[in-house]
Order: C-alpha cells, then sequence, then structure tokens
C-alpha cells in the first residue's frame, strides 16, 4: 500500500456522514440534497438521488434497499441498485440520525422529538416514542430493545415490537452520541461533564 489516491468523486459540496457499502457499492449523501451510489471498484457514478434538504444521515442498506432521513423531514428507501424510489415517510423535522434495522423494522430519530418505526417493506408506521427534544443518536437494536439518547438529557431502552419504555437513564445534559453494545453492556456519551 502506498497512501496515495486511487479514486476520487466530487459530489460539489460537503459530504457530512460516512459511506454505507454494500455488494460493491458506495452509499453516501451530501449536503447539496443527495444520496450517492458509487461503484466501490472504479469510482464510477451508479445513481444519484435528490431530495429536499442536505442529507447528513449516514445510510444504512438491508434487503437490496438503501434507508436514509434528509433535512427535509423525509426517510426515504431506494432500490440499492438502481436509485429508484420504493418509499419515504414525511416526518415534522429534519433527520440527522442514522437507521437501525432489525426483524424487519426501521428504528430513526428525528427533530421532531420521535423515534419512529417503519416497517422496511412498505414505510407504514409501526409506532412512534415522544422524547422532550430532538434525536440525533443512531438507535441501537438487540434482544428486542431499541436504545437511543435524546437531547432532553434522556437515554432511552423502548420494546422494539411496541415501543412502550423499558427504562431510562437521565444525565445531565443532551445525548448526541450514538449506543455501543459489547458482551450486554450499553455504553455513550453525553455532554455533560
Amino acid at each position: 500500500m502506498t497512501g496515495s489516491e486511487n479514486r476520487c468523486y466530487a459530489p460539489g459540496s460537503e459530504v457530512d456522514c460516512p459511506p454505507a457499502i454494500a455488494e460493491g457499492i458506495f452509499y453516501f449523501g451530501s449536503t447539496e440534497t443527495k444520496m450517492y451510489a458509487l461503484d466501490a471498484a472504479t469510482g464510477t457514478l451508479r445513481w444519484e438521488f435528490k431530495t429536499g434538504g442536505g442529507v447528513v444521515s449516514p445510510a444504512a442498506v438491508d434487503g437490496g434497499v438503501v434507508y436514509f432521513g434528509s433535512k427535509d423531514g423525509h426517510l426515504i428507501a431506494l432500490d440499492a441498485l438502481d436509485g429508484t424510489e420504493k418509499w419515504r415517510l414525511k416526518g415534522g423535522g429534519a433527520i440527522d440520525s442514522s437507521t437501525a434495522i432489525a426483524g424487519g423494522t426501521v428504528y430513526i430519530g428525528s427533530n421532531d422529538h420521535n423515534l419512529y418505526a417503519l416497517d422496511a417493506g412498505t414505510g407504514q408506521e409501526k409506532w412512534r416514542f415522544t422524547t422532550g427534544h430532538s434525536i440525533n443518536s443512531s438507535p441501537t437494536v438487540d434482544s428486542g430493545v431499541v436504545y437511543f439518547g435524546s437531547h432532553d438529557h434522556n437515554f432511552y431502552a423502548l420494546d422494539a415490537s411496541t415501543g412502550s419504555e423499558r427504562g431510562t437513564f437521565t444525565t445531565g445534559a443532551g445525548i448526541f452520541s450514538s449506543s455501543a453494545l459489547t458482551e450486554g453492556i450499553i455504553t455513550f456519551g453525553g455532554k455533560d461533564s
């Protein structure tokens, strides 16, 4: 390895989220309101999809579908191969959170204070849980429980099937970071000192 540049694609504006990689394709959004798909081997643009707002929500790819949120408040599902829209849900605020996908359900937080659970195939809302402030942290799902933090200073554990609250941990400030689960222990960062 030389560390020299192998491929470069310049989307025309900032890229504020990490790419998702699946089946030899990179998926990433940009602040210029587009989601891109690039061939990982050649760097060639496969497709681009225009939204009504910047895309800082990292994409998730599952079952041949790309899921991501937009600053225009939509959660969007696209065909991973050709970028055609499968469905979209309009929330009440910008979506900066990344999605978690488990058991055929997509989980995503929004600046409208809600965590949404949607059917991955149809986009139909299964349930929503309202917090006291915006949700930018990405949810983590394990053993039937979805975990996430909110700017309302709380870290939540919800039943993944019903959205009912299983537990809450209150911190001294808003929670922006995503959580990580290792060997049965969930960790997250907060802005309190």
